[in-house]
């Protein structure tokens, strides 16, 4: 729960839900084009790939608690000082950058660190639920934001943040911990694995490490962009604002559906079939979205597949890590995967928002997105069976 919550405040949860709500406004307050708008994305980004390997490694070393609730402190405080922003763009992008190192130890990599060394057969259900928090962010960070700025400004929307990230260190505080002992395992037990898996140089030698940071790169690039941009998009395929902004929070409940679901049946089959399934849900809603869907429920089923999507990527980039590499060295590992997906994060709603400014709408760009989507759930489809991990050496086959 706690962790829950966390991921739901923290900088990939409801900072990450509020860019499309917030793309509009920005650009009427300061002339900014949608590609300059949507470059937030790029820039918070970059904030994450140049912190994340140094967060695993003081994950795995000092435990995630305390930085936690570091980070989210930090974060709140960032979210205010984005209140001064004065039209300067590149004013803006510090400030994005800014955000993005203060909030970096509020991403999913602390929370399923702490979650991840708890569970084992059920872990993958166990990450799915901790990251339902997100899910939850957009379910109520678009109406609630965009309530906020139709009544006050922009700015309040800030403040909004700031407020929620400054509350959930309370139940950071009282509960969330880590390496606890289940009753049913003894010490030694926990520690043979917690110290079981590949070590960093191991895992950079192996074909899956990099495959697998392939296909995350191309899948997170393309779903970001599906996310940071779907107003607009709903919006351009006909929808009222008013609608889009309640479909983008409806967007949450998929992201809920695709993380639950994904946990609990990558526990019971074969991992990267249940992901290349699941992943693989937006290619029906970019081909929806590149045509004229003609029916609003259609234009719904569009999103519904982005949500999906959304909800189970962020759960298989942490389940299949420690499923893929083991635990004792998953911060660091984690850490430098989050390089490869959080750059297609940060590319991807740029390459968007730039093709809707060359072309005058999204067609181009979703035309692009389908075979990207495609060769990223193929790579995950071929991981192949994933390593036994149960003594002290790293089982560094593959």
């Amino acid at each position: 729960m706690a962790a829950a919550i966390g991921a739901g405040c923290g900088i990939t949860g409801m900072t990450t839900y509020s860019l499309g709500v917030l793309i509009n406004p920005l650009s009427d307050a300061f002339g900014w084009s949608r590609t300059e708008v949507s470059a937030a994305k790029t820039f918070i980004t970059l904030g994450f790939v140049l912190t994340a390997p140094f967060i695993g490694y003081v994950a795995d070393k000092f435990g995630v608690r305390r930085i936690a609730m570091l980070s989210l402190l930090g974060l709140s405080m960032a979210m205010l000082a984005m209140t001064q922003l004065n039209g300067n763009i590149l004013a803006f992008y510090a400030a994005l950058m800014a955000l993005a190192f203060a909030g970096c130890a509020t991403t999913p990599l602390v929370w399923t660190r702490g979650v991840a060394t708890w569970f084992e057969k059920k872990r993958g259900l166990a990450l799915g639920l901790t990251l339902t928090g997100s899910g939850l962010a957009g379910v109520i960070a678009p109406a609630a934001l965009s309530a906020l700025i139709k009544a006050y400004d922009w700015r309040a929307a800030f403040i909004g943040m700031a407020i929620a990230a400054l509350l959930a260190l309370i139940p950071v505080y009282f509960f969330f911990f880590e390496n606890g002992r289940q009753a049913n395992q003894t010490k030694a037990t926990r520690a043979v694995a917690l110290n079981s898996g590949f070590t960093v140089p191991e895992a950079f030698r192996s074909r899956r490490f990099w495959q697998f940071g392939f296909a995350f790169m191309l899948i997170g690039g393309v779903v970001s962009a599906l996310v940071v941009h779907l107003v607009p998009l709903l919006t351009d395929a006909g929808m009222t604002r008013d609608l889009a902004v309640k479909m983008a929070s409806a967007l949450g409940v998929s992201v809920i559906l695709g993380r639950v679901t994904t946990g609990y049946l990558v526990d019971r089959f074969h991992p990267p079939f249940v992901a290349a399934t699941f992943l693989s849900a937006p290619i029906i809603g970019c081909l929806l979205l590149s045509g004229d869907p003609g029916s609003t429920w259609l234009v719904i089923l569009a999103a519904m597949t982005v949500g999906i999507a959304a909800g189970s990527e962020v759960d298989l980039v942490p389940y299949l890590a420690a499923r893929y590499f083991g635990l004792k060295s998953y911060g660091k590992i984690y850490g430098w995967i989050f390089v490869f997906f959080y750059a297609g994060v940060g590319i991807g709603p740029l390459f968007l928002g730039r093709m809707y400014d060359l072309y005058g709408s999204y067609d181009v760009a979703l035309d692009v997105a389908i075979p990207t989507l495609a060769l990223g759930v193929l790579a995950i489809a071929t991981l192949g069976k994933p390593p036994q991990f149960n003594d002290h050496s790293s089982n560094a086959a593959g």
